[in-house]
């Protein structure tokens, strides 16, 4: 079944990684991997690892399908210079998805668009909030208005912050070269300003960039970063996906809060 997504939508892809190997699953995932990936694969000490890769590649190659005629083993994919990569086939329909992916222990989720920039993090928040590190990863601002909340509102804004961080970065394709530190989010606020940036950092655009937070079960906490355009109207298509896209469930609500600014 061909899908279509327009300007106006971002479709969020949710795949709950199964807990124990299917051998039939895994030789047709396997099949549509590159040598590459299949060498990757293969580099993974733990089953749980291996198991959480392939499905994560195996989902980005047979949704894409569904937005383009091509087969998954047909997808190719290039990395810009800090490692992002994007879709290579020189078929227009193709060319024209942007995509971004990530994934906690149990849960990969994707987010595609049409010709704008995404960028989206899930992260498991049944774990505990690591809010030491704070400290050192988020901007003085943000460390400060944590250490103000009571204790046991921390995690849950601490969840909020790295997701949104976690979004921005990799929607501008630069990961971590973009210390987490040098931009600020004011979820307290109400003036506007959803991201506010150092002078030293290469983006002087915070009205270039739109965010939501989501919360599609009780244990993880998903942020997305969506590149502004003209078109300003945005809707959210989200779907619960089984490896090789086996079923697929539309669903409605996970969409629970916007940043300020959006």
């Amino acid at each position: 079944m061909q899908l279509q997504i327009d300007p106006h939508q971002v479709h969020l892809w949710h795949l709950y990684v199964p807990e124990q190997d299917d051998a039939a699953c895994e030789e047709a995932t396997m099949a549509l991997l590159t040598p590459e990936e299949r060498g990757k694969h293969g580099r993974f000490h733990f089953a749980r690892d291996r198991r959480r890769y392939l499905m994560t590649r195996g989902l980005i190659r047979t949704l894409l399908s569904r937005y383009a005629p091509i087969a998954p083993q047909d997808w190719e994919f290039e990395n810009n210079a800090y490692g992002r990569p994007a879709i290579a086939n020189v078929l227009q329909q193709a060319r024209r998805l942007r995509f971004n992916i990530s994934h906690s222990a149990s849960l990969v989720v994707a987010a595609l668009t049409v010709e704008r920039e995404v960028g989206v993090d899930v992260e498991h928040t049944g774990r505990n909030a690591p809010l030491e590190i704070a400290e050192h990863f988020f901007s003085a601002k943000e460390a400060e208005a944590l250490r103000q909340l009571p204790t046991g509102l921390q995690p849950a804004r601490f969840w909020d912050l790295w997701t949104l961080k976690e979004s921005y970065i990799k929607a501008r394709g630069m990961g971590l070269s973009i210390p987490l530190d040098r931009f600020s989010f004011g979820l307290d606020e109400g003036d506007g300003t959803a991201i506010a940036f150092r002078h030293d950092l290469a983006d002087d655009s915070p009205g270039r960039w739109r965010f939501w937070r989501m919360q599609p079960d009780e244990a993880h906490a998903v942020a997305l970063c969506l590149e502004r355009t003209a078109v300003e109207d945005v809707r959210f298509v989200c779907f619960k996906a089984t490896p090789l896209l086996a079923s697929v469930e539309e669903f409605e609500g996970t969409v629970t809060r916007q940043s300020p600014g959006s």
